[in-house]
């Protein structure tokens, strides 16, 4: 296993039956990052997340959490997990509760009262410590979960969709909290979200995963400026004329226009591309708008992704 990786699987596969939920996952993420986990409905994201925390078992490959085998005992102690839709005792108050399962991990009761106290104020819920958790809406009980996932100080926190329950100031708040975890506590945080605009904002790396395999897996960073090279996005005051002027010119590769009709063109020589686009709004006696770099967002990089995995 590679020294700087926290999570990696080799080859990880969990069928039931004749149905692979999991079809041979490579899966590598870095200490001290922020790792999202993205995928479309059934793509197997809620099994992996299953198999890495040693809630199920694997049918075959292998799996490590900072080196120790997916399941073990020194692996799960390395993890806090929030679940999707996280169950509670409903007749606990919240303070209990965390104290309860900081003393499962081992906490002693000063130690588990300090800290499950710290993280109600953490999470906003200071002021709910001795409320029940069978009164909290959706929203407090997704940021208790977590609170919960954070009692013993977890190296690792995996997080399945923490901001579904949220409303939009909830939403900013906690990924404002997430987005310092890594530089301000040292953890590492594992995060599977379909709301990519948020993922986008507080991720560094992202694995792509579709019918329970890694289709493409690298820094948000890197994989936006493999996408956008030779990619530029043109908007005149007639994108129709310019387009038709621009049409058969040999340093253009592909050109389209939009659905909200901005002229989209793949062109490896930026220099001939700009003289090009010069010459057709000139010719047009059209007025320039923008002119540049296409801007990659994620979710460009998901559709692309899945595009090509729906083609293959």
């Amino acid at each position: 296993m590679s020294a700087s990786a926290i999570i990696e699987t080799r080859g990880l596969t969990k069928r039931y039956g004749k149905l692979g939920a999991v079809d041979g996952l490579d899966v590598k993420v870095d200490k001290g990052t922020i790792h999202g986990f993205v995928g479309p409905n059934g793509a197997g994201k809620s099994t992996t997340i299953k198999l890495l925390v040693g809630a199920i078992r694997r049918t075959s490959g292998e799996g490590f959490i900072k080196g120790y085998p997916i399941g073990s005992v020194d692996a799960r102690r390395a993890i806090g997990y929030s679940p999707e839709r996280p169950s509670f005792y409903k007749d606990w108050t919240a303070f209990d509760y965390l104290v309860h399962m900081a003393a499962l991990s081992g906490i002693k009761t000063t130690e588990a009262e300090s800290r499950s106290q710290e993280l109600l104020e953490w999470l906003e819920l200071a002021d709910f410590a001795g409320s029940k958790v069978g009164g909290f809406s959706a929203g407090m009980k997704q940021r208790l979960s977590i609170a919960q996932a954070m009692t013993h100080k977890p190296e690792l926190l995996v997080l399945d969709e923490p901001t579904a329950n949220l409303d939009p100031d909830g939403r900013m708040s906690l990924l404002e909290k997430l987005k310092g975890l890594p530089r301000e506590q040292g953890v590492t945080v594992f995060i599977s979200s379909h709301i990519l605009s948020e993922l986008e904002y507080l991720i560094d790396s992202v694995t792509l995963i579709n019918k329970g395999r890694t289709v493409a897996e690298d820094s948000v960073k890197d994989m936006k400026e493999e996408m956008a090279l030779n990619r530029y996005v043109l908007n005149t005051s007639n994108n129709e004329a310019v387009l038709k002027a621009l049409e058969g010119h040999p340093c253009i590769q592909q050109m389209e226009r939009a659905a909200d009709g901005v002229i989209h063109i793949s062109s490896p020589d930026m220099a001939k591309l700009q003289v090009a686009v010069m010459e057709a709004v000139t010719k047009t006696g059209s007025l320039l708008k923008t002119f540049g770099e296409e801007q990659v967002r994620l979710e460009d990089i998901y559709r692309s992704t899945m595009d090509q995995g729906r083609e293959e």
